[in-house]
């Protein structure tokens, strides 16, 4: 991570994929030989594949997220949703519903 500049955050897996925690950029100012699980972020929030986008970056926990980890209601990664692709593709839907509205 941090020969790629990114501040991306890692996710780290428990048994069955269960997200168990988040590495940031800033757990990379550590030790770099100290261990995940003295550098993680327990207990992240994660959405489900199911919550609507625009109510997902309408809520209240979204504030200042930029990137929203995706899991099943066990808990069991299935991805990383950007902020920035969220909102792109609701303003794209919007965009195609205010066309096909007008054309009818």
């Amino acid at each position: 991570m941090r020969e790629s500049g990114d501040d991306f955050c890692a996710v780290v897996f428990g048994e069955e994929d269960v997200v168990l925690g988040l590495l940031r950029g800033d757990a990379l100012l550590k030790d770099p030989e100290s261990r995940v699980d003295e550098m993680m972020e327990l207990g992240p929030a994660t959405t489900r594949p199911s919550e609507p986008l625009e109510e997902l970056l309408k809520s209240n926990e979204a504030v200042g997220v930029k990137r929203f980890f995706v899991a099943t209601s066990h808990g069991a990664f299935l991805g990383v949703l950007d902020r920035d692709v969220a909102e792109r593709a609701v303003e794209e839907w919007r965009a195609s519903s205010d066309i096909e509205k007008s054309s009818t």
